[in-house]
Formats: structure tokens, C-alpha cells, sequence
């Protein structure tokens, strides 16, 4: 060895190449080191020469400079680095020289947040608190130990013999290992080597046993016992010993050491550095993967992972090491490309900063930027680049050519304010590289500066992640009040008038009123504007272009002396829905409304056409390469326009233009005026035909032809209900605090969080209105003098009251064991306004069904039956009386048996239309669950499937057997069918002209937050998988088309996806609308909002969204959609109320068998009868598999999270925050600890006193990392980040039995996005069997893989229900087509 000392003398040991600067030599330091000379070993005395010098100069902490420091100054130190290795900074400061701050552009933290190191209670050096129980003292040295500078110097840890011609630098810094170790501060505490001393300028030693580089045995045998090793300047990971076991280093000024074995003191302390390690290495694996993981998703591999030592981590742990965690995530992005999407944004990432409450990159430079691994193949779908048709390859390249060109301005103006940096992590302190890409692109630096991007250093990652979570957050948004408006669009349009002379062109036509009707007219001696053409009306505010118009008539006023015209109006194609997608400017659409305009504010005469499509002819353009069928005519003339669609604006539906009637109503012949007429007469009700016995037979309202003997629904709260006692019955609401000992008055030590809760319970049907009243007419009466417009007020009904199950005394109860259908008869008459009456329904005795009652109810709308009479006064039920028995019943036989068949009672009563089905192709279809409901509608049968998962494509063969399912990439099958291939692995591709029926839910990841598009997602979209489901109807050219996708589909990227999309639509020729749905409304006990876009062919009838069938909580039924500053409704009517009551909890899962936790026995049996409608439509009548219930199985949960579960109350409202503050003894044996409370809180402090808050950031301050806690009944990071979280309302949340789930997931976690996951009862989370109920899917119903992906089956699928619903309205709409071109119109009873 070669130590070259200051004052330029040499000395040879061992091979170390130093150079030591000096620091002020200490006399007392000097005698000690004297004196500690006298007792030596031979070793110590042949290595004396040089030690002894080097001591005279050395202070604990010597700075100490390596030949390559130079190099790595200048961040050329890569080269000495080992392969992989991620280093932390270098220090180089002595121990007694003021610490120096890193150089961050003159940035400083602040002194008022800086983390207070005067605690008592804890060690100024390491952070631990004294009254730790796991605090652990340095025990000493191992006995004979030497000095590190001396064991350096052993001939048996050097590779070289001294005598090599040549060494590498590298080579001339020894490499050794340390095994039996441990690692202490001065103060002499065992410490973390990552506990951020080592960043503060800390000193940390180390002790252990020094062996040679090759040796691999981690015991003590043929090591050195060493003693003060250090100060430990860095930490590294070296990598990884068979992948999975990490491989550690530190260094000092004299070595780097690789970390073997720990001693039996310190291994607790180092496993949980490997614990962290692994942590890390999982969830960047599972990013590579699916960079659109979820945190349960996270969950569930940490679950079904090992360490090395064979223990499992859980999420305890996970939530312990945030910090560290995505420190690593973010260093790790740091080193990737410049256009690879950040793993720290993933939705995985997202939640686990928020629950932890971390902040990104406030720990500068703590390891050197590794280079990214290449990603592993990643298990899930591996999508292809889009393969699309020529039409929509057009509209999407040329949209986005022309948003690059014009930059984002074209967008329009955006109300979201500038996002600011955090100014505390490591991206906000540095400056502008000048090299990478976007700093090439800044103008500063010569570009262009269209990019408009940061520097590639100087991306913030907190920013980023709270840009992403505002993106997520629409949805609470959206919780407020229904928004009821009337469709009807009757509005004027303020013109400018101009000075003209007209002339009228032609004799006079007719004279009505006063009016003098003519065919032409000469306007300012050259414009000739006549019945039937085309005009431009100048705008009142110059900033608005000019309107555009039919002129519909001519005429002028006796009276007045002033000429007029009647104006239909176009819109413009940019102030639909399309917006700036609209890329031809002379592309109009029709619209229901019409004015009276002065003829002197015509400004032009222009020419706009018709194109009517040929249904046949576009059948077979589909996919067509001409581009004259989709590319924009150069020919952008201001007197040329043309239009194809007629379009209502309030609801945002393209259709085709009605065909005009041969009779008009109105003196103009104005066809809109006739529906607008229609529209406002809709409010006047029309009496029928006096009876001698006085009253009506009939009245007309609201399209409604309501006569003696129907049946009504009416507003919820027609009937006024009193209870025996004569007092106003109220409806029954859930107490909360109704369960002694967690009212106003608790143990505030021992619930220590219960003060964070609201009145407002998360899945609680106590503000769910109450389904329809129900009354049969018997009279109709008014007093007043006829008149045309009668006012519904002044009509009144006398109806009999029909009682449902719940509104009798039996109540509730009652209600949820009783069919949805099932009425009582009464003879209690009321009076009721005509305006309280909202539709008609079918009502008819049991009696008189000559069918069995399942098929009946379900076999047409609305339909009601009773069997008994209810007598309220006597609170008794009584057989019907006789005339009550003929209802629905034409005539009696002997023994009053009913003659009549089942075709009759059909023919009697609205019912759904018999047609043949859809031939269906499912794309992205998952499980089934679109299809499946679309079966139970009876408008489809599926021919093909596409899924790409081979789990959920399996699960849907399982219930589709006749189905072709291609487990493929959707875009080779695409790419097949255009090229002519008839089949695919032995089964038969989509014959071209076969698909009558499109429907499928492509995913949208990549492109799913609110923000504008930047340059990479204008990519991302333009080879997504939208793409690709529009290319496939492009191509097939179906006569129906259903896009399904999450809420906030309609929302993403400022709406653009949403526009384009219908953009394309629109381009094929297809009448299309869109619309939000709540899958509550349709018969499932969950609230699952989702955006579905229907479109209809040519000649087609486009769908109507279904009215509800059910009602459900008002705070999940906000359906409307906001498209820039414009507002587009859902045509639903029935937005407060529906027929029948709201399915619940209790309904999804009271009759399924207890199960415990972790419960894996797929095939159990009921073990109990079915107890309400929903439970016997589940099981089904019929089915084979009746008595045996599949997958009611569930996940299982670790000992510590059982044990939260356990301890959450089953009442309504629980979570999270009525967790016990105590010491529990777990089932692997770990007692757990109490939650400390150490800090001051805003929430202020208990009664008692005691204090709220559980880390220094309550305080205002830093978060102190120290601060966490672990193995606590009440999770550490809820209370820590509940104040910026909504208290984390949910979390652990237990269902309420008669409340709602959630949105079901694809992975039920307590602590996931949906915490609300426990069962009622049952200490477990809720299992597959309830998941799919809460969808609706039929107990019959299969799902295949393990529990996660049968749960992400489940999770992932359209509600059978709400997609039966959607197919009743596309079945209409096929009968009443079919019937057209049959030219047999549909009889009265079919629909």
C-alpha cells in the first residue's frame, strides 16, 4: 500500500492511494494517540511507519480526496461506479468544519421550516425517540478490534501482491466485504444507514468484521475484527443477488464495503432497509408492467410476493416507507427518457402519496440517477398501434395537424388557474439545463418555443401529481343537487336591420289576418329572397357570424305596412357539440326552432344543400380508401353551405331530419312551428267526452291520453300518510349515532378520531327519494268553463289509492321481502291534481294473468299487480273486492276463470316488440356483462368477442358458448378482416356485411386526465384504442353502435375525446348522441355513473336514453355534461322519482351464507331461501346451478388489517375513524402499540386536553419522517393527512344494509379507492359473489382465474341491468325500422 502523505513522504502498506489534507491538529488528540500505541499487534507495528504520520494529521472525519473526485465533480463519475449502482452524494466534510449546503441555485430552506432538532425526546443525531422500545445501543466493538486504517493494511483482504506494472484506477480503492455488523452515531445509538444523517453532515460508524472481496462465507471465520469504521461518507445498492435479494454498500475514505451479514443486534434494524428495498423493486416492476396500476393492485402483489427471508410485507409497511418508496420512483423516472409518461403519476402512485402525505424530492441529491432497466414484457394487454380506416385516420390526422400548426389557442380560453411550483422538492431548485429537448425549444435558447414545456430537470413531481389528481376528483364535483330543465329550445335571436327597399316578386298568394302572403321578394334591388331558400341574417353583436336561415314565408303586415319573414335556423357545425373538430366551415345542422324576422335583416342570399345519405350505398363505403367520402372540399365559399343532421341542442343528439307532413296547421307552413305548437299544448290539458253521470271519460295531457280505469303514477307525496293515530306519517331514516356508546358522548381517549365525522354517511339512501304513487281513476272532474287551455291545476282525478308493501303498516319489512310489482288494491278515494300525475302504468289483479307472473312483469313496462286488498283503517288485508278482479280480465268463464290467452294479455298492455336479434360483435368485452344484458333485452345475440385478457375472455366463452372469442389484439383482427382473411385460429372472422350490432368500452389510459393534449398524448389518442373501436365500426358499418366508458370519459382533455369521437361518428354518416347514466337507476344496488355514446345508421331511429326504473340517492343522479361553457341534459324525464323502490345492500347480500375471512371453498350452498325480488331474480327459477352458489369467496386480509375490520362497528357509517385507540394481540402473535398524539393540530385539542395532531406538518412545519408510527390499530397516515383528505371519509367503511356500494372495483381493499368494502357483519371484505350481485349479474353466471381476476372481472364489466335497459330502447327502435320498411305500422299495445 502506497500512502502519499501531505508533506510529500511515502510510506508502503496495502494498496491504498490517498491523499489526506490536514486540519488543525489537536495536542490532546496527539498524546491520546501516543498512548494507544504502546500495546500493538505485528501487523499494527509493520504498518507504524505510515500510520503514525497520517495520525498526527487525521481528526475523526478526515476530508479525504480520491485521484478521481476531480472526475466526479464534473459528473464524469459514472466510470468508477459499478454497473447499476445508485450512490448517494459524496461528503467530504470534516467533522468539525460547518457543514456546507449544497449548491441549488442560491435556494434555502427556510429556518421556520426547518424540523425542530432541539426535541428532547429525541437524539439530535439519528431522530430516534429515547423512549423507544426498539432503541438499540452501540454494545462495543468486537473483542480484538482494530482500526479500520489498520485492518486496511492485512495482506489477506488485497488482491495484488504490490508488485503489478500497471493499476487501474479503480482497482486502487479496495473492495471489501463486512459481515457481524452493525452501523451507530456518536451519540452511540444503532442506527438507519438511510435515515438522512448522513445527508445532515451526521457521522455514522460502523463495526464488524472486514473479509476479502471473494470470500462469500458470512460468518466470522477468516475476518478481521475492525472497529470505527468510518464516517460512512455514502450508501449504495449494488444490485440485486438473484434478483431478488439486494446487495448493499457503503463507503468510507478508505474503502467501499459490501454488506453480508448484520449482527444479531442490528439485523432488525437491517431488514427493514431490505424490507424498504424490496418495496421499491416491486412497485417499479409492477409500474413497468402496467403503468396504470392501481393501489390495489399494488396490494395484491405485494400479497402474492416473498422476500428473500421468506416473510411477506404488508401494507402497513408499504405506508411506513412512502418516502422511501417513491424517492426511489421518482429518481428512477429521472434517468428515463424525456417522453416516457412518469411512473410517479400513475394512479398506483397518486394514492399512495396521498395517504402517506409525503412530499416529492425534498431530499436533494441522495443518489446518483440510475439508468432505467429495459421494461419486462408486461403480462396484461400489449396493444398494437391503432389500426384504422382511411375516414378516421383523416379526421384525427388532420385535426391534430391543424392544433400543432395553431397552437393550443384554438382550444379556446380555459377558467383553470396557472398550477404554481411546490418550491421545496429538488426539480423546483434548479435551473434550465439548456440540453435537453424542451430546453432546446425554448426561445431563450434559440427555439421555437412551441413545445411550451419546462425543462426536463425541472419538471416538479408534486405538481404533476396534484395536476393528476385534480384530473381524478370530477366525480365529487358532480355529488350535488339534480338539475331539472326543460328541453324545449324557443328562444329569439337579436338581428341588426339595415335600410333596404324591397319589392315584392309576384302576385299575392293569400291574405289571413291581415297579412298578405307573397312568394318573393326584390331586397336592396339585387337580392331575390323567395319561399324556400337560404338566407344570412347579421347578428346583433358583430363578434357572432353571421346566422343562417330557411326562409319558410313572405308576407307583410296591413297594419304596419312592414314585410317580414319566417326563418328556420341553422347552426353552424363549430357551435355544436363538435366544437373546433368541426373542420369545414360550410358544414350547417338543422335545429327545432323558427322566428318572425323584418325582411330588411337579410344581409345575402346563399345556397345550402341537403346530402342524403343512400342507406344502401353507405353500407358498403365502409372502410373505403376514396377520399372524396370524407376529405373537406376545398371549396370554402360564404355562399355555399350544406347540412345532414337535424340537431337538439339541449341534449346534444344528431339525427336524421324528419320527413316533412303533407298538412301544415299554421297560416306560415312552417313545419317546426307545428311541433313547437305541439310542445307548448303539452302543458293545457284537453277534456274528453262529458259523462251523464257527470265528470269526464277522458283527459289529454302531457301526450298522455288518460281516461276512467287506467292507472297513474304520481309524484312521490301525492298521499299524504297518517298512521293510526291520525298524525303525519315521516319516512323512516337511518340514525347514525343510534347504538349506545357512540352517540355525543364517548371516550374521546379511546376513540380518539370519532370528532372527524360528519351527519353525511357515504352510501346511505336516507336523502333516496321514494319511488311513484300509484292510483287507479275512477273520475275525472272539472268545474271551470271549457277552454283550449286549461290549466292541469284546475282538472282534478279521483283516484283510488293502490298501496304499496311498504307503505302498509308491516313497513319496510314489508317492502324489501315483497316483489317490486306487487300492489295492494284499496277502496280509499282521493282527489288528486291532474299535474301530479306523471305517466300511466299498467295495473291488473293477479287473477286475471293467465302467465306466469315473472314473464308478465318483465315482459313490458311499468307493470303492476295486485292480489289483496288493504284495509288501512283496520290494518288488515282482505281478498279484492269483485269489481277489482275484473281489472285486466275482458271476460269471465265458468268458475270465473279468465278467457283470455297469453297473446291477448300481451296485445291488452304495453309490451317490448318482438324482433329478431342484433347479430353482435362484443369488442374489449371482458367478462360479458354488456353482452349479457343486452341477451336479457332481447335485441342481441353475440356472434364474435374480442378480449385480449385470457382470464375474462375465458370467463366469457364460459357463459357465451356459441360465441367466436378471439383472444387477440382488436387491432391484428382489424387488420385482418381488411385484408380479406375469413378466419383466425380455426374460427370465422366478421363477414363485413354481418355486424348489425357494435358494442365494446375501450380503455382509455394515457389520455384520461382533464388537461389540454400536449404533443405525446396527441399520440397517445391518435393510435389509441377509441381509435381503433371506430375504425371497427367505420369498416363494418353496423346499424347500431354502443360506446361505453367511464364518467369521465365525456370530460377528458377539455372534452376533446369526447368531440373527436363524435367527430368521427358524424363523418360516417351515423345519428349519434351521448349521455351520462347512473347504473343505480336501473336496478343495482351500487352507484356507478358511466358515459355511453349511442349511434344509429341512416334511416335508423337513434335510441332514447332509458327512463329510470328505480330510484336512487339524488347525489348520484347529477347527470348533466359540461362541453365547454355549454350544458347538455339527459333526455330522461324521471329524474326525482321511478316506478319502483331502490335496491340496496340488504337486497344484493342478505341471503348468501356466512363466510370467513379469506374464504377459498368456490362451491358452497345456500344454505337459505331467497328473501326479496332482487335475491329470487338472481338465483333464477330455472337455473341448474339453483342450489349451489359459485365464488362466494373473498380476499384475506393480514393479521393486523383483520384485526381493524374486527374492531369497526356494524352501523351505519362506520370507517376508519371509530377505531379504538388500544393494544391488540394480533393472530400471528404481535401486540400492537397505541397511536401517539405528539403534536398541536388546527382541529384544536380534545376535551381532555390532549393533543390531535401525529407529525410536525400539523403544526405547519415539515413533515419529520421520524414522526411515523407502525403496527397502531388506527393507521398512522390517516390521521396524519385526514385534514387535507375529507378526514378520509370511507376508509375501512362497512356497508350499510339498507344503503348502496360504491363504484365496485377490481380489487377490494379497505384502504383502496372504494374503501368502503366490509361486509355489514362479517368481519371481512366483501367477497366475489356480492361484487357481481351489486352489478346484477345472475348467480348462474361465471367467472374464471383466481380471486383477483375474477374480482377484476367483476369490476371491469357493465351492469347486466343498466346495459337491459339500454338494449330495450335499441329494440324499439329496430321494430319500429322494421316496421317501416315492412309498411306495417306497429300496433297500439307494442312500443
Amino acid at each position: 500500500m502506497k500512502i502519499e502523505l501531505v508533506d510529500g513522504s511515502e510510506a508502503t502498506c496495502n494498496l491504498v492511494n490517498v491523499k489526506v489534507e490536514p486540519v488543525a491538529s489537536n495536542p490532546e488528540q496527539e498524546s491520546s494517540s501516543e498512548s494507544s500505541s504502546r500495546n500493538t499487534t505485528p501487523v499494527e507495528e509493520e504498518a507504524k511507519p505510515a500510520v503514525e504520520q497520517a495520525k498526527k494529521t487525521k481528526t475523526r472525519g478526515v476530508k479525504v480526496r480520491y485521484a478521481f473526485d476531480d472526475a466526479a465533480a464534473l459528473g464524469e463519475d459514472d466510470d468508477f461506479l459499478p454497473s447499476g449502482n445508485s450512490k448517494k452524494k459524496r461528503r467530504t466534510a470534516s467533522r468539525h468544519a460547518k457543514p456546507e449546503l449544497p449548491d441549488i441555485g442560491g435556494y434555502r430552506p427556510s429556518k421556520k421550516k426547518r424540523i425542530n432538532r432541539k426535541d428532547p425526546n429525541r437524539c439530535h443525531v439519528c431522530r430516534q425517540r429515547f423512549d423507544d422500545p426498539n432503541l438499540k445501543y452501540f454494545p462495543g466493538p468486537p473483542a480484538d478490534a482494530i482500526e479500520e486504517i489498520i485492518a486496511l493494511t492485512d495482506p489477506s483482504l488485497s488482491l495484488f501482491t504490490g508488485e503489478e506494472e500497471y493499476m487501474s484506477e479503480l482497482d486502487q480503492r479496495p473492495i471489501l466485504k463486512l459481515t457481524q455488523f452493525g452501523i451507530y452515531d456518536e451519540p452511540g445509538h444503532l442506527c438507519h444507514l438511510d435515515g438522512g444523517a448522513i445527508e445532515a453532515n451526521h457521522l455514522l460508524y460502523a463495526y464488524g468484521y472486514v473479509k476479502p472481496v471473494w470470500n462469500d462465507n458470512p460468518g466470522t471465520d477468516g475476518g478481521i475484527a475492525t472497529k470505527e469504521i468510518g464516517p460512512i461518507n455514502e450508501w449504495f445498492i449494488s444490485g440485486f443477488d438473484g434478483g431478488e435479494k439486494s446487495i448493499m454498500c457503503f463507503a468510507t475514505s478508505y474503502a467501499d464495503y459490501y454488506l453480508m451479514a448484520a449482527s444479531e443486534l442490528y439485523e432488525p434494524i437491517m431488514n427493514e432497509l431490505e424490507e424498504k428495498i424490496f418495496l421499491s423493486k416491486t412497485v417499479i416492476e409492477l409500474l413497468i408492467e402496467d403503468e396504470n396500476a392501481e393501489y390495489e393492485d399494488l396490494l395484491t402483489k405485494l400479497q402474492n410476493s416473498l422476500m428473500p427471508n421468506g416473510t411477506r410485507v404488508s401494507e402497513d409497511s408499504l405506508l411506513r416507507y412512502a418516502e422511501f418508496v417513491c424517492d426511489r420512483v421518482y429518481h428512477f423516472d429521472a434517468a428515463g427518457a424525456e417522453d416516457e409518461p412518469p411512473l410517479i403519476l400513475s394512479p398506483c402512485m397518486r394514492t399512495l402519496i396521498q395517504l402517506s402525505g409525503i412530499t416529492l424530492g425534498k431530499r436533494r441529491a441522495t443518489r446518483k440517477l440510475e439508468k432505467r432497466r429495459q421494461p419486462k414484457a408486461k403480462k396484461g394487454p400489449n396493444w398494437t398501434k391503432a389500426t384504422t380506416t382511411p375516414l378516421v385516420g383523416y379526421v384525427f390526422e388532420s385535426f391534430f395537424r391543424d392544433q400543432m400548426d395553431q397552437g393550443e389557442d384554438k382550444f379556446g380560453p380555459t377558467s383553470a388557474p396557472r398550477r404554481t411550483r411546490c418550491g421545496i422538492c429538488e426539480a423546483c431548485q434548479q435551473t434550465d439545463c439548456g440540453k435537453c429537448n424542451f430546453c432546446r425549444d425554448m426561445v431563450k435558447f434559440g427555439g421555437s418555443g412551441r413545445s411550451k414545456q419546462s425543462c426536463a430537470l425541472r419538471k416538479c413531481p408534486n405538481r404533476a401529481v396534484q395536476v393528476a389528481d385534480d384530473d381524478d376528483e370530477l366525480d365529487a364535483v358532480l355529488d350535488s343537487e339534480i338539475e331539472v330543465v326543460s328541453l324545449d329550445v324557443d328562444h329569439k335571436k337579436p338581428v341588426k336591420r339595415h335600410a333596404y327597399d324591397i319589392e315584392w316578386d309576384g302576385p299575392e298568394l293569400k291574405v289571413v289576418d291581415g297579412l298578405t302572403f307573397y312568394s318573393a321578394a326584390i331586397v336592396n334591388g339585387d337580392m331575390r329572397v323567395f319561399s324556400g331558400g337560404h338566407v344570412t341574417i347579421e347578428p346583433d353583436d358583430p363578434s357572432i357570424p353571421m346566422y343562417i336561415a330557411e326562409v319558410v314565408a313572405l308576407w307583410e303586415d296591413g297594419k304596419s305596412g312592414e314585410q317580414f319573414l319566417h326563418a328556420r335556423w341553422f347552426c353552424r357545425g363549430t357551435d355544436t357539440v363538435l366544437g373546433e373538430t368541426c373542420d369545414d366551415p360550410r358544414e350547417l345542422v338543422l335545429i327545432e326552432d323558427c322566428e318572425d324576422l323584418l325582411l330588411s335583416a337579410v344581409v345575402k342570399v346563399v345556397n345550402v344543400k341537403y346530402k342524403q345519405p343512400d342507406p344502401i350505398k353507405w353500407k358498403t363505403e365502409g372502410g373505403s380508401d376514396d377520399p372524396a367520402l370524407f376529405q373537406t372540399e376545398d371549396d370554402h365559399s360564404d355562399t355555399t353551405f350544406w347540412y345532414r343532421y337535424l340537431y337538439h341542442g339541449r341534449t346534444g343528439r344528431f339525427e336524421d331530419p324528419p320527413e316533412c307532413p303533407d298538412v301544415v296547421s299554421n297560416n306560415k307552413g312552417c313545419h317546426c312551428c307545428d311541433r313547437l305548437d305541439r310542445i307548448r299544448q303539452r302543458d293545457c290539458a284537453k277534456l274528453g267526452n262529458k259523462l251523464d253521470s257527470g265528470g269526464f271519460d277522458s283527459v289529454a295531457w302531457h301526450e298522455m291520453d288518460i281516461k276512467v280505469g287506467d292507472a297513474v303514477f304520481l309524484e312521490p307525496g301525492a298521499y299524504v300518510m297518517r298512521g293510526p293515530d291520525g298524525l303525519v306519517v315521516k319516512k323512516e331514516k337511518i340514525d347514525p349515532e343510534e347504538e349506545e356508546g357512540f352517540g355525543d358522548d364517548y371516550d374521546e381517549e379511546y376513540y380518539p378520531e370519532k370528532y372527524r365525522k360528519t351527519d353525511n354517511i357515504k352510501g346511505s339512501n336516507n336523502d333516496t327519494p321514494d319511488p311513484f304513487c300509484i292510483g287507479y281513476v275512477v273520475g275525472i272532474v272539472y268545474n271551470g268553463i271549457i277552454h283550449n287551455n286549461l290549466n292541469a291545476r284546475e282538472v282534478c282525478l279521483k283516484v283510488k289509492r293502490i298501496y304499496r308493501p311498504a307503505d302498509t303498516h308491516l313497513g319496510r319489512d314489508a317492502g324489501f321481502r315483497s316483489d317490486w310489482n306487487l300492489v295492494y288494491w284499496s277502496d280509499e278515494i282521493h282527489n288528486m291534481e291532474l299535474s301530479k300525475v306523471v305517466d300511466k302504468c299498467v295495473l291488473v289483479c293477479s287473477t286475471a294473468i293467465d302467465e306466469p307472473i315473472e314473464e308478465f312483469v318483465r315482459s313490458g313496462p311499468n307493470r303492476m299487480y295486485f292480489n289483496k286488498a288493504y284495509n288501512p283503517a283496520e290494518r288488515e288485508f282482505e281478498p279484492p273486492p269483485v269489481e277489482a278482479e275484473r281489472i285486466g280480465s275482458s271476460s269471465k268463464g265458468k268458475g270465473g276463470k279468465s278467457l283470455k290467452s297469453a297473446k291477448t294479455t300481451q296485445l291488452l298492455y304495453p309490451s317490448y316488440p318482438k324482433i329478431e336479434p342484433l347479430k353482435t360483435l362484443d369488442i374489449f368485452a371482458g367478462c360479458g356483462g354488456l353482452s349479457e344484458g343486452l341477451h336479457q333485452s332481447g335485441v342481441a345475440k353475440t356472434y364474435w368477442a374480442i378480449e385480449s385478457e385470457p382470464t375474462a375472455a375465458q370467463a366469457f366463452r364460459l357463459n357465451n358458448p356459441d360465441a367466436a372469442v378471439f383472444t387477440d389484439d382488436c387491432n391484428i383482427i382489424l387488420k385482418m378482416a381488411i385484408d380479406g382473411q375469413l378466419e383466425h385460429n380455426g374460427q370465422l372472422l366478421p363477414p363485413k356485411d354481418g355486424v348489425e350490432l357494435l358494442c365494446g368500452g375501450p380503455p382509455c389510459q394515457g389520455f384520461s386526465g382533464m388537461n389540454r393534449f400536449n404533443s405525446r398524448q396527441y399520440s397517445s389518442f391518435r393510435n389509441s384504442l377509441i381509435v381503433s373501436y371506430l375504425s371497427y365500426c367505420d369498416y363494418y358499418r353496423p346499424r347500431f353502435f354502443i360506446l361505453e366508458n367511464v364518467r369521465n370519459f365525456v370530460s377528458f382533455k377539455r372534452n376533446m375525446v369526447l368531440k373527436l369521437t363524435m367527430r368521427c361518428l358524424v363523418r360516417m354518416g351515423y345519428q349519434c348522441t351521448f349521455g351520462v347514466l347512473q347504473a343505480g337507476n336501473y336496478g343495482v344496488s351500487q352507484t356507478r355513473r358511466r358515459a355511453f355514446i349511442l349511434a344509429a345508421a341512416p334511416g335508423e331511429k337513434l335510441p332514447l336514453y332509458p327512463e329510470p326504473t328505480h330510484v336512487f340517492s339524488r347525489r348520484g343522479c347529477q347527470l348533466s355534461v359540461a362541453v365547454g361553457r355549454d350544458k347538455f341534459y339527459s333526455n330522461c324525464r324521471w329524474l326525482l322519482s321511478a316506478p319502483y323502490r331502490t335496491v340496496t345492500v340488504r337486497d344484493a347480500m342478505s341471503d348468501l351464507p356466512e363466510i370467513p375471512n379469506g374464504a377459498k371453498q368456490e362451491e358452497i350452498s345456500y344454505g337459505g331461501d331467497p328473501q326479496s325480488h332482487f335475491q329470487r331474480w338472481m338465483r333464477g327459477v330455472d337455473s341448474e346451478s339453483s342450489g349451489v352458489l359459485r365464488d362466494h369467496i373473498c380476499k384475506d386480509m393480514a393479521p393486523l388489517v383483520e384485526a381493524r375490520i374486527a374492531f369497526i362497528p356494524s352501523k351505519p357509517g362506520s370507517d376508519w375513524r371509530d377505531l379504538p385507540n388500544t393494544e391488540v394481540r394480533l393472530k400471528d402473535g404481535v401486540t400492537t402499540v397505541k397511536l401517539r398524539y405528539t403534536h398541536e393540530d388546527k382541529n384544536g385539542r380534545s376535551s381532555s386536553g390532549a393533543m390531535r395532531g401525529v407529525c410536525s406538518c400539523a403544526e405547519g412545519r415539515q413533515c419529520d419522517p421520524l414522526d411515523k408510527q407502525h403496527n397502531t390499530l388506527i393507521p398512522w397516515c390517516l390521521p396524519h393527512t385526514g385534514n387535507r383528505h375529507n378526514h378520509w371519509a370511507g376508509l375501512y367503511g362497512r356497508l350499510e344494509w339498507d344503503g348502496f356500494f360504491s363504484t365496485t372495483i377490481t380489487n377490494p381493499e379497505p384502504m383502496g379507492k372504494q374503501g368502503r368494502v366490509l361486509h355489514p357483519e362479517q368481519h371481512r371484505v366483501v367477497s366475489v359473489r356480492e361484487c357481481a350481485r351489486s352489478q346484477g349479474f345472475p348467480d348462474s353466471y361465471r367467472f374464471f382465474g383466481n380471486i383477483t381476476d375474477k374480482h377484476r372481472q367483476v369490476g371491469n364489466a357493465v351492469p347486466p341491468p343498466l346495459a337491459r335497459a339500454i338494449g330495450l330502447e335499441i329494440r324499439k327502435c329496430v321494430f319500429e325500422t322494421d316496421s317501416k320498411k315492412k309498411k306495417e305500422p306497429p300496433t297500439v299495445a307494442e312500443i
